[in-house]
Formats: structure tokens, sequence, C-alpha cells
């Protein structure tokens, strides 16, 4: 599941103050950061979201390359049916 990230949220938290802290985890990865700041929480998420965009980008450009790659002609020649 690509881009997803599971947030939870500690009891420091206080989101009319703005100021959020918990854990979060890069679903895919299992990475995971304990963060103290609203700051960190969206760098994290950041980071990791632009290295599956990349990641995603990449795999699409090696399967359009896959893709574009002529097939090998046959070298065995057919027999003539007449």
């Amino acid at each position: 599941m690509r881009g997803a990230f599971v947030v939870q949220l500690g009891p420091e938290t206080k989101p009319t103050e703005g100021r959020f802290e918990g854990w979060v985890e890069e679903v895919d990865s299992c990475i995971e950061l304990r963060f103290r700041s609203t700051q960190e929480l969206l760098n994290f998420l950041g980071q990791h979201f632009e290295l599956t965009i990349a990641s995603s980008k990449k795999v699409r450009a090696e399967k359009r390359s896959e893709q574009d790659t002529p097939k090998k002609k046959s070298t065995r020649r057919k027999k003539d049916m007449s």
C-alpha cells in the first residue's frame, strides 16, 4: 500500500494549540518515528511520501522501457508448405 501511514497521537497532543506528538509508521517499509512536534511529523511524512513518489515513477519508467524494447525476430525459417 504505497503512501500509507499509521499515526498514533499521544496524550500530549493539543490540536487547538497546534501541538501534535505521538508515533508515525510508514506501512510499506515499517519505518517509524516518535515525533514530539508537528514539524517532526510533517517532515517524516513529506520525506517518505517523496521517496514513494520517486520510487513509483522509476518503476513506471522501467515498465515503459520494457514495453518499448523491440522483440527479437525469429531466425528460424518457415518451411515451405506448398
